[in-house]
């Protein structure tokens, strides 16, 4: 009986996402077969400049600091990459220009969470709804984990970018960093008569590590530089 050949997974960070994903790597047949993490020097490859030659694809959570160094060492090797690290996607034109996007490929996202993703559109379709009636102020609100250093985070920033289409807004999330929380998101349209609420409260890293599964699998079959909210249908649809 044919067995399907297991996608091969460079995990690049082995921290709490990191080993979610090393747990999950079967929902869309994958399993990491290396580990690279200045931190935990015991296990995995000690440079990205030794990556192995099987490898199909690498899943990058990392910090701001490395996260845009990470990513060019493994496109210059011609490894597809997925990154959730945040903090430096404005330097995504500059990534650009020194790699050929038609023979690269580079998945980013501020949240890879399948449940976020399908709140963007949920957003995206009330907001636009919302603002047409005139009589709605819109506010924001967010919480992570009191390690997280990015406020407001990525996700926040991708929230406020939707509701600005419709309705521009200014500095519209207020965020807090406590204990382990590992994210929530709401968003309030408040009238003189009623509030309309939407929330979505991650329960676990479950949800992201899925989405970056996914997102990779789509990478290995595809070139480009892609926003993971962009493509995030079409990753759905190669896992069914």
């Amino acid at each position: 009986m044919y067995k399907e050949k297991k996608i091969k997974i460079l995990l690049v960070g082995y921290g709490k996402m990191g080993r979610m994903i090393e747990d999950n790597a079967d929902f869309v047949g994958g399993e990491v077969v290396a580990v690279y993490d200045p931190a935990v020097r015991s296990i995995g490859i000690d440079s990205l400049d030794s990556v192995p030659a099987d490898i199909d694809v690498a899943i990058e959570f990392t910090s701001p600091a490395s996260g845009y160094d990470n990513v060019c060492t493994l496109l210059s090797q011609r490894i597809p990459v997925v990154t959730g690290t945040t903090g430096w996607f404005h330097r995504i034109d500059e990534l650009k220009t020194l790699f050929d996007t038609e023979s690269h490929t580079l998945i980013y996202g501020a949240n890879f969470s399948v449940g976020m993703n399908l709140f963007y559109a949920i957003v995206s379709n009330a907001t636009s709804l919302i603002a047409q009636t005139g009589v709605y102020d819109i506010y924001g609100f967010e919480a992570h984990h009191k390690h997280k250093v990015d406020a407001p985070s990525g996700t926040a920033k991708v929230l406020e970018s939707i509701v600005n289409k419709y309705h521009p807004s200014e500095n519209l999330f207020t965020a807090l960093r406590a204990g382990s929380i590992v994210g929530l998101h709401e968003l309030g349209y408040d009238s003189d008569f009623d509030e309309i609420k939407l929330v979505h409260n991650a329960k676990s890293r479950k949800g992201f590590a899925m989405g970056a599964l996914l997102a990779a699998k789509y990478a290995i079959a595809h070139s480009g530089v892609h926003d993971f909210q962009d493509i995030f249908t079409q990753c759905l649809s190669i896992n069914g």
